[in-house]
């Protein structure tokens, strides 16, 4: 009944409603993933009886208020951070608590007791804060991560810190989080209590859009929410993340720090160097502001474990250039084309390959350094983080804020002559924040809070222009400042109305590809140099860098904009309960090209206009040590576009219409649904409280999966497209029980245990239809609701604290989680390639749930602090080494992600590795003994440690450390054959080095240089004898004979004769990186120093 009327409301009416949002809806961002917190507490005098009337005020902000008559006070609204808070009252000694820490989300508890006294003014009786290990009043799982701790770990990003935390997953070398056996997508995350994540969560096959990061330097705290969330956050199936920035004090404070590896030498650097800067402080009165940043760049990419010793190379200059004629016939055009000189940038200084060659030039690297690991000629990484925030507090409480946030990562390919290729990731979130107190005393208050906030996401990933190439080649200190340029961008190709029709229609007068499509026999002879029909002859050589002449791949951009109003009523009815209405609405609008330069085939071009947005009501019924929270939720969407009908054919439709297009489409449908959320905690002793959660979890589905292939038609690609469908929400059942039990004020143990249902997640499915065309059945790739599965699992946490140099959490999971399907394609990347021995078809979907790919059953990790003071053990040895000195360490041991066996027998199956690497898609075999995911990987284990210092200097607080990631150098595998189980296969590597014995012996026979009794090729003794040397397709290719001349010279004896065992030897070379133990691990040992000033 509720979705028949919502969607019979008129478009314009929906498309209208985030004003009325934002002028309208009322509620509170205070639940559990809220970025203000409240403090509450009584006054009494030394001898226990409540004081009313006192004046209570957190120093250097608007917020004041007094106290009842039974001495309670309370505060509202009030943003993360540490703040001093006074009460004064006549005939009494002032009280200030310094220190005093609020945590978003949370209620914190600050009593006061005052000294009577005769004398009226007196100094201030001024106590630290002693601040709980745990608050009293937490509902749910969730666990706390405090931002100034956090900038002092081991860490370079917010998502190495909650996959810490227990109920969390995490994937090596990525930021991906699955939370209690969700998907890594199906996490939210609110920054100042406004959700941030796009639409395109990047699952569908087009191109996915990066999630925003906020530098470590740049939050107050944050939180993930493991348990059943509130009615108020949502949008998320998996775990709420939320993230609140720093504001300005009173006081004028920053910070400058700078680290690198670059000091470590090749086996312990990577050419990573790190800038962040930030201050705050007051502008005039009560407006303050808060600016950081966070740049760092990996000057030569990231390898695996041992990876400096795989060689890598750089074109250093023109060796010569050859006078080429297109084609044999004589009246060819010529073309002039230059070949490089490679020298080695990244391998093994010392190899036979540089030091024992028998050209000169090669052993001396052409003049240049060998670096090893620190190459040069690209392949960096570059990334960067700002923030900024303006804040006006008035009144008794209100205030306004203005925050701006952005992120950007920018990534290239290693330096070729041609079609080198970059990425560039860009967020950037604008939110204005409005909080006013409509009516207060002491034990009510009602308040509105109001958001407007614009949101961009961009990433694209194309061809770089000659310039941007040349001038990004070895950026200083790895920092790509000005970003790159492109050759085609979503300037040239935007996706408009047009151009989706143009799409749609194929309309041959349309620019769509890069290049003419209609006429495509002018590029057949841009294959490259370097090759013959498509196969590498320079094995071993430099010149895989150097294949060139090529057309340009693809051009892959995505784009997306959101307005999100958000405005929330927070209603303090009474002392015990807080009931918060409202509501957010979320209007976007985005885009993407997946297109290749020439060909159609699998591509992906839409554009859509998706609305969210939903009602929430829930009362929160404190009574101290019983907490009671109960919410609804309203979730609703529509996608905003249309797709093909029932079939994807259009243009190819039978008797297609151009002109009467909309009967070929359909639009998507719009979707609602309404959940419960309750949470109650209560205590059963003293130090012991007990508490459960339930809630309904829905999310929209990845906007890019239901997206995808809605414009494509199948005379442009075939049935192995995969499409999107009318997808509607994901949901989640979630119940948990915990018990939290305080041994003292300074440890605290909290266990949990839950069970979570995964219902009518989006799964690619094998759908039978009758293609219009050809009036035949066909199997296609449907995105569909049908994944389900379940997780249970138990979490455990220790907060262990002594006195103020020692603190540390210990957390433990246990994890049995089960679905049908890891992600969308789970079963369209695998089971339905997979053929059944029994039908002779398509093996069926699964009907039980497996393991999932992220599952790890056991997860232990640790983070830990030691902090010895300045005036630790004065006048001693001890004292003299341990002043100031601080300690920052985390650990993580995780049991192997599961994998599926391939049937060993079998040579199709030679090259799958397994689990596939992070971004591509698990590939098809014949599985041994046909269990999915019935094996895994050894565990992961890691240890990372950073030793500071503290300096005085005149008013300059100095920081020098050293930061070790992976202390122990443990070889953790992230990946295998999975045909062996092992990082090697023998027989796969014979057979790769006879395939390229083949392919030099096919190349050298078609220029009569081939003596099939050795295998040796007799190479012309000079470059300019190449002149005449062809392809196997008889085309002019003298660069292919020069490749190899070069190849004999750097890995045989210079004699001219390239022989089988010299073919082997750069045959093994060139398929080092395919082999190598690098290829299949995380990072080994790094060691950064680093020195940071604070003021």
């Amino acid at each position: 009944m509720i979705r028949h009327l919502v969607r019979s409301l008129p478009d314009a009416v929906r498309r209208a409603r985030w004003v009325a949002a934002v002028l309208a809806l009322v509620a509170a961002p205070l639940a559990a993933q809220g970025p203000t917190g409240k403090i509450e507490g009584y006054v009494r005098d030394q001898a226990g009886v409540a004081v009313a009337n006192v004046q209570v005020r957190i120093t250097g902000t608007a917020f004041a208020t007094t106290t009842n008559p039974a001495g309670y006070y309370f505060f509202n609204s009030v943003p993360a951070g540490v703040y001093d808070v006074r009460a004064s009252y006549v005939g009494y000694k002032p009280t200030e608590t310094r220190g005093f820490r609020v945590l978003s989300g949370q209620t914190v508890t600050l009593d006061f007791a005052l000294e009577q006294t005769a004398v009226e003014i007196q100094e201030i009786t001024v106590v630290a804060a002693a601040n709980v290990l745990v608050p009293r009043d937490q509902v749910t799982s969730k666990q706390l991560i405090d931002g100034s701790y956090t900038d002092k770990l081991p860490v370079d990003r917010l998502n190495q810190v909650f996959a810490l935390q227990p109920g969390v997953v995490a994937s090596p070398g990525t930021t991906l989080l699955s939370v209690r056996g969700g998907r890594p997508d199906e996490n939210n995350t609110y920054v100042d209590g406004v959700p941030v994540q796009s639409g395109n969560r990047g699952t569908g096959s087009g191109r996915a859009l990066p999630s925003l990061q906020v530098g470590t330097n740049a939050f107050e705290d944050a939180s993930i929410t493991t348990g059943a969330t509130s009615a108020e956050f949502g949008n998320a199936q998996g775990g709420v993340i939320a993230i609140t920035t720093r504001t300005g004090g009173q006081r004028f404070s920053g910070n400058i720090g700078f680290e690198t590896d670059e000091l470590s030498g090749r086996i312990m650097g990577s050419g990573f160097n790190r800038l962040q800067a930030s201050l705050g402080g007051p502008i005039a009165g009560d407006l303050t502001f808060f600016v950081s940043g966070v740049l760092d760049g990996n000057r030569f990419g990231n390898f695996g474990y041992r990876g400096e010793e795989v060689p890598a190379w750089s074109a250093v200059g023109v060796d010569t250039t050859f006078a080429i004629p297109t084609s044999t016939s004589a009246t060819a055009d010529t073309l002039f084309l230059p070949v490089y000189n490679y020298a080695l940038s990244r391998g093994d200084c010392d190899a036979p390959y540089v030091a024992n060659a028998a050209d000169p030039e090669i052993r001396n690297n052409y003049g240049y350094d060998c670096r090893g690991r620190l190459g040069f000629g690209g392949g960096s990484l570059s990334n960067a983080q700002v923030s900024g925030k303006l804040n006006y507090s008035f009144g008794t409480g209100s205030r306004v804020a203005l925050t701006y946030l952005g992120s950007r990562a920018l990534a290239r390919g290693a330096r070729g002559i041609d079609n080198t290729f970059g990425t560039t990731n860009t967020n950037q979130v604008v939110t204005l924040n409005w909080n006013q107190v409509l009516t207060r005393s002491a034990s009510r208050q009602m308040a509105i809070d109001a958001y407007l906030s614009y949101q961009t996401d961009r990433s694209i990933n194309s061809l770089l222009t000659a310039e941007s190439e040349r001038n990004s080649r070895d950026p200083f200190l790895g920092w790509y400042v000005g970003g790159f340029d492109y050759e085609y961008d979503d300037s040239d190709f935007a996706v408009t109305e047009d151009l989706v029709r143009a799409y749609r229609v194929q309309d041959a007068n349309s620019p769509i590809t890069l290049y003419d499509r209609n006429n495509t026999q002018q590029y057949l002879a841009q294959a490259g140099y370097g090759f013959d029909g498509g196969n590498l002859v320079s094995r071993g050589n430099p010149g895989l860098v150097g294949a060139f002449g090529g057309v340009p791949g693809t051009l892959n951009y995505a784009t997306e904009r959101r307005i999100i109003g958000k405005a929330n009523l927070d209603w303090q009815l009474d002392r015990y309960n807080r009931l918060k209405i409202g509501g957010e609405y979320t209007d976007s609008r985005m885009d993407t090209y997946a297109n290749g330069a020439l060909n159609q085939g699998f591509s992906d071009i839409w554009l859509a206009s998706p609305v969210r947005y939903n009602l929430f009501a829930e009362d929160r019924l404190d009574l101290g040590d019983v907490v009671l929270v109960g919410g609804l939720r309203y979730d609703y969407f529509d996608l905003g576009a249309s797709k093909w009908k029932d079939y994807p054919r259009i243009s190819s439709a039978p008797n297609f219409d151009a002109d009467n297009l909309d009967q070929y489409l359909e639009p998507y449908t719009a979707h609602d649904y309404l959940s419960p959320h309750i949470q109650v905690a209560f205590p059963v002793t003293e130090r012991t409280n007990f508490r459960l959660s339930y809630a309904q979890q829905v999310q929209t589905p990845d906007y890019s999966v239901a997206l995808f292939g809605s414009n494509t038609d199948l005379a442009i690609t075939n049935t192995n497209n995969n499409y999107g469908t009318d997808l509607d929400f994901g949901k989640t059942i979630l119940f948990e029980f915990g018990v939290r039990h305080a041994f003292d004020d300074d440890m605290v143990l909290d266990v949990t245990v839950y069970n979570k249902d995964n219902l009518a997640n989006a799964a690619g499915r094998l759908i039978p239809r009758i293609d219009p065309r050809t009036q035949a059945r066909s199997d296609l790739r449907l995105t569909v609701n049908q994944d389900f599965g379940n997780t249970r699992g138990v979490d455990l946490r220790i907060d262990r604290r002594f006195g103020q140099i020692f603190n540390g959490v210990l957390s433990y999971s246990f994890q049995d989680a089960r679905n049908t399907g890891s992600d969308p394609f789970t079963y369209i990347n695998f089971g339905s390639r997979v053929t059944s021995a029994i039908t002779g078809n398509a093996t069926p979907p699964p009907q039980a749930a497996q393991p999932v790919g992220f599952s790890r059953p056991h997860s232990i990790a640790a983070q830990f602090a030691f902090n010895f003071p300045a005036d630790y053990k004065q006048g001693t040895l001890a004292g003299a080494i341990m002043s100031r000195l601080g300690i920052f360490g985390t650990a993580r041991y995780a049991s192997g992600t599961p994998y599926t066996r391939c049937d060993p027998s079998l040579d199709d199956d030679l090259a799958i590795v397994a689990p596939a690497p992070a971004g591509s898609a698990a590939a098809t075999c014949n599985t041994l003994g046909g269990d999915f995911n019935a094996a895994r990987l050894p565990a992961f284990k890691n240890v990372d440690l950073r030793v500071t210092k503290g300096l005085r200097l005149g008013g300059l607080d100095l920081t020098a450390y050293a930061d070790m990631r992976n202390v122990f150098n443990i070889q953790n595998i992230l990946t295998v054959f999975a045909q062996t189980g092992t990082t090697s296969n023998a027989r796969y590597r014979t057979t790769l080095a006879a395939q390229d014995s083949a392919i030099f012996a096919q190349n050298a026979t078609a220029n009569g240089a081939y003596d099939r009794t050795t295998g040796d090729i007799i190479l012309p003794g000079s470059d300019a004898e190449c002149g005449a040397w062809v392809t196997t397709g008889n085309n002019p290719s003298p660069p292919n004979c020069y490749f190899l001349r070069k190849g004999e010279q750097r890995f045989g004896n210079g004699d001219g004769i390239y022989t089988l065992a010299e073919q082997r030897v750069a045959s093994d070379i060139q398929r080092l990186a395919t082999f190598h133990i690098s290829r299949f691990t995380g990072a080994g040992r790094t060691l950064r120093f680093g020195m940071e000033v604070n003021f």
